[in-house]
């Protein structure tokens, strides 16, 4: 009898086969976008405060805070993901973004308005404003959105955070 509850216990926590190999790769993936996407800012905020202002939907006085504080909030997030910290939170905080991202793009799109996005360096592919930007950034919510229903732990590295109680 309590052979059958372990197998079935253990058939629940095997319900997604490569759990551990998804949640890897997905992390590294997100992980590594965000990390990407905010060195070209970091490297150069006066260049990304224009850029923030040619978006035309925050007060002037939002600008270069929004210059300031984005670029290292995506750097942080995306260490802290690759990694395996706080995974979750990072998570709502990297889906949150691309909402935002995904909300102003269209809105400038129906503005008419085309010019250099900001996101990457201005010679890949996902520097433009258009509708394929928009689905780009769709993806990665989706894959943002399977990383906070798959990662449930706090840590995602057990071996670093656990306590050595044999002494």
């Amino acid at each position: 009898m309590a052979n059958v509850e372990k197998d079935r216990a253990s058939h629940r926590k095997q319900s997604i086969p490569h759990r551990g190999i998804i949640i890897f790769l997905l992390r590294l993936c997100l992980g590594g976008l965000f990390i990407y996407a905010s060195l070209s800012k970091i490297r150069d905020p006066l260049r990304f405060k224009n850029i923030v202002a040619t978006y035309e939907v925050l007060p002037y006085w939002m600008v270069n805070i929004t210059a300031a504080v984005l670029p290292w909030l995506e750097f942080w997030t995306g260490v802290l993901v690759l990694m395996g910290i706080l995974v979750r939170g990072c998570i709502v905080m990297q889906g949150s973004l691309l909402v935002l991202f995904i909300l102003v793009t269209g809105l400038n799109i129906a503005r008419g308005m085309e010019f250099y996005c900001g996101c990457f360096t201005e010679d890949t592919i996902a520097s433009g404003i258009s509708y394929w930007h928009i689905m780009f950034n769709m993806l990665w919510l989706l894959m943002a959105g399977a990383l906070f229903i798959l990662e449930r732990r706090r840590f995602s590295h057990r071996f670093l955070f656990t306590h050595n109680t044999a002494r």
